[in-house]
């Protein structure tokens, strides 16, 4: 072989070679600035981050408070709380249900990745999510109704299916006045079975999905708002310590987790700065009808019935519309922030 043609060929060769560098450098560019540039730990086959370094990614500065009992993240407008070894998350004090306990490890306090996906990110950062839903046809869904009740308070005279009707056509008007479009479940006194909720909303293609219910307990002090979202995959639901083998079925209104979660952010804020609380927080469940929507969806609780404070109050056409515009603020929260996503 002449070594004309040898030096072509190692010419050719080295080119290749510095091409492929460079389209390998590329592309671990590209996984290196998409991928969470944070410590992880596995336990129990769950990944863990370390939260200092979440917080870099939200512009956040991390520290344990004093007694390092508490982590926080602070920006100049968000503050997030969370304890070691705690289930429940501050987000400028609004209490956020995780799927999982935090975990400390040599002085770093960790979430799992799921929690950062399924909580932080849909909060925080929303754009990052693709097929962002549209925000103009609204099903309201009064909760119970006819021969279901609901819950009592046969001293003050309620029954929840009449407070929950009465709250969604005020809701109802608000929305429609502020150029909404508005589909009801039920316009009556009339009993629809659960199932046939999430089918109202998904023959009627809404955009979102909101059910509205009030609250008893057995004990006389229980009070407050509490907001929920359907559990994510393989994550037990709020009431629950841990999963189970239930827990790993996936539901058509999963498909909507980041959407779920920022509907109701906004929903749980708003009622409490519209009415003070208790602020119960944002919890998780896979109620019926959140399960098989087609579109983002919440269920919220206006208040416990029980409560003889709050019985008074609901009582109060005055303080159900009160109830109906805080509603009213944070869907409109909810599509102001969809309408920032670029």
């Amino acid at each position: 072989m002449c070594s004309g043609v040898l030096s072509v060929k190692v010419n050719r060769l080295a080119t290749s070679i510095i091409f492929q560098s460079l389209v390998l450098s590329v592309v671990l560019s590209f996984f290196m600035s998409t991928a969470l540039p944070a410590r992880q730990i596995q336990i129990e086959g769950k990944s863990y981050i370390d939260l200092a370094t979440v917080g870099k990614t939200f512009g956040m500065q991390a520290y344990w408070l004093q007694g390092n009992h508490t982590y926080r993240l602070r920006s100049q407008w968000t503050t997030i709380d969370v304890g070691k070894k705690n289930r429940v998350l501050y987000l400028n004090r609004l209490p956020i249900y995780l799927g999982f306990p935090t975990v400390e490890s040599k002085g770093q306090l960790f979430i799992t990745r799921a929690d950062y996906q399924h909580v932080l990110q849909p909060i925080l950062t929303p754009q990052v999510f693709k097929k962002r839903p549209g925000i103009r046809r609204v099903v309201i869904d009064a909760g119970h109704g006819g021969k279901d009740s609901g819950a009592l308070n046969n001293t003050y005279g309620l029954m929840e299916k009449n407070l929950t009707l009465d709250v969604a056509r005020r809701l109802k008007a608000l929305l429609e006045n502020s150029g909404f479009e508005v589909v009801m479940t039920r316009d009556s006194d009339v009993y629809i079975p659960l199932a046939q909720r999430p089918k109202v909303a998904n023959r009627a293609k809404a955009d979102l999905f909101v059910s509205l219910h009030f609250n008893a307990a057995s004990s006389t002090s229980a009070s407050g708002f509490e907001s929920f979202a359907l559990t994510p995959q393989y994550q037990a639901s709020s009431k629950y310590p841990r999963p189970t083998s239930k827990d790993a079925k996936r539901y058509r209104g999963n498909e909507q987790d980041p959407w779920n979660t920022l509907i109701t952010y906004h929903l749980e804020r708003a009622l409490v700065q519209g009415l003070g609380g208790p602020d119960r927080g944002i919890k998780r469940a896979r109620w019926s009808v959140l399960k098989d929507l087609e579109c983002p969806g919440v269920l919220t609780e206006l208040g416990f019935i029980s409560h003889a404070e709050t019985a008074k109050k609901v009582r109060s056409p005055a303080f159900r519309q009160k109830l109906a515009r805080s509603l009213f603020n944070g869907i409109v929260d909810y599509r102001k922030r969809l309408q920032r996503i670029q």
